[in-house]
């Protein structure tokens, strides 16, 4: 194999990766006592991103989080620490996401996915 189609191949998974999801979805994120801390604005396998409801330092707590797709009714329990904070979006990277989890979230990506792929 080339460079270039191990690029290609790179460039192909970032893309599956990070599945952009509209806010009028409301794909919604609790903490870990069921209050609505933000709305999901991206998922990938090893993160997401949200809209939050307050400001998240950029620091090495790892905070408890609840994503819940309501069209399929998933609700995937998750670890995750800041990696990106402003004050419109915050990135999270998924801390010891176990298979379960994994499953689900690749559920959601998957639904996603296919609905970005339809507005091309």
């Amino acid at each position: 194999m080339g460079k270039n189609s191990s690029d290609s191949a790179s460039t192909e998974r970032r893309k599956f990766e990070r599945i952009d999801i509209a806010f009028s979805k409301q794909v919604l994120v609790f903490d870990g006592k069921g209050k609505k801390v933000g709305t999901l604005r991206q998922l990938g396998r090893g993160g997401f991103m949200m809209q939050p409801e307050k400001l998240y330092p950029r620091d090495s707590k790892v905070h408890v989080f609840v994503i819940h797709e309501q069209e399929e009714d998933i609700q995937v329990r998750i670890n995750a620490k800041v990696r990106y904070s402003d004050p419109r979006t915050t990135g999270f990277e998924f801390v010891n996401l176990d298979a379960e989890s994994a499953v689900e979230v690749g559920i959601i990506i998957g639904k996603y996915y296919e609905a970005q792929q339809t507005r091309l």
